[in-house]
């Protein structure tokens, strides 16, 4: 998530070559494999429970996703029409529709201020689709049809760089990003039948997709009968991803560990959510109370005070999101005749 902000509000020059936007890539795969992990143990919980079950947690699902990513994303988006972010004023009912992705890949450039809205767009239809794969699909066929999605994606980005000059931004169509959710879905698969967390080999293989995916993307002079792995590069980092994610499980210590565990660590996670659907609207806000920061002065060191105020902003409004929007209690489980006697552990998504 600060990636994502670094990659937003610091020049181009203080970037450097890292693509520090690979965060998205990562919640997009997180999402994949604890959505997925949630909706199973639903699934189980639903298959001892009775008839009629797949609705009514489907129901149960939709309405915690809507209020915890729905709610905050809508009162975000409003706050962007009540600063002046131009694009969401000129195509208002593709944001709220949550349809915004599509219109975005039809731009040349990113809209100001909106931009990243089209990973929430991503996510509002991976929610409403995904319960009815994993609810739908027999059992024997989830792993499959997972598989089928890791393999629609590069295939997707293929088709779309050859045949589909228009799109621009073929990362922001749905389907390119399947990938991501189904890598992160096939752990959660796996984890579900049995596979231990952090499992050796499986880190092995993470590595490996990591150290190709950066072959890949620092490596721009590779032959050129490589050039058809760019369409699978993306597919090895959400691998690699799902290798973190499940040595994550594992546990972390050293000092790795303990930075994560460290309070301030804890609050920055707490607080992330808001803090990437208010951070670039924040910049307009800023720009409407104090349009000096914006000054010709505000270069080199001086750049670090503006960054120092987009900060503070960003901070206040994402803290009201959370405070006020986001640790309100969870929705009460849907009635269920009975409870399986054992079931895996149910994350707190």
């Amino acid at each position: 998530m600060l990636g994502v902000i670094a990659h937003h509000w610091l020049p181009t020059a203080w970037r450097g070559p890292l693509p520090l936007e690979i965060g998205l890539f990562f919640f997009l795969t997180l999402s994949g494999f604890l959505i997925t992990r949630t909706l199973l143990y639903d699934r189980e919980v639903g298959e001892r429970s009775g008839s009629g079950w797949r609705w009514r947690q489907f129901i149960y699902f939709e309405k915690r996703r809507m209020l915890r990513v729905a709610l905050p994303c809508y009162v975000a988006m409003l706050f962007a029409l009540a600063v002046g972010a131009p694009d969401i004023r000129l195509h208002f009912f593709s944001y709220f529709s949550h349809c915004a992705n599509f219109h975005m890949a039809y731009l040349e450039g990113w809209p100001s201020a909106t931009a990243h809205y089209w990973t929430l767009a991503i996510q509002i239809q991976f929610y409403l689709l995904w319960p009815i794969v994993v609810f739908f699909t027999p059992r024997r066929w989830l792993g499959p049809v997972f598989l089928a999605c890791v393999a629609a994606a590069p295939l997707s980005r293929m088709i779309l760089k050859n045949h589909f000059p228009a799109i621009h931004h073929s990362e922001a169509m749905t389907f390119t990003a399947l990938d991501y959710f189904g890598c992160g879905a096939l752990l959660a698969l796996g984890l579900h039948r049995g596979m231990i967390a952090g499992h050796l080999k499986f880190n092995y293989l993470a590595w490996l997709a990591f150290a190709s995916y950066t072959f890949l993307q620092l490596g721009p002079n590779y032959p050129h009968s490589l050039a058809g792995l760019d369409y699978i590069k993306q597919t090895l980092l959400a691998l690699a991803f799902t290798g973190l994610i499940s040595s994550t499980l594992a546990g972390i210590g050293g000092i790795c560990g303990s930075v994560l565990d460290h309070p301030i660590m804890q609050h920055i996670g707490k607080l992330s959510f808001g803090l990437y659907l208010f951070h670039t609207p924040a910049q307009l806000l800023l720009g409407n109370l104090c349009p000096w920061l914006w000054g010709p002065w505000m270069v080199g060191a001086w750049q670090i005070l503006q960054l120092l105020a987009f900060s503070l902003t960003s901070w206040g409004l994402a803290y009201l999101c959370w405070k006020y929007l986001e640790s309100k209690p969870p929705l009460h489980a849907p009635h269920i005749r009975e409870l399986p006697a054992a079931l895996p552990h149910s994350p707190l998504t």
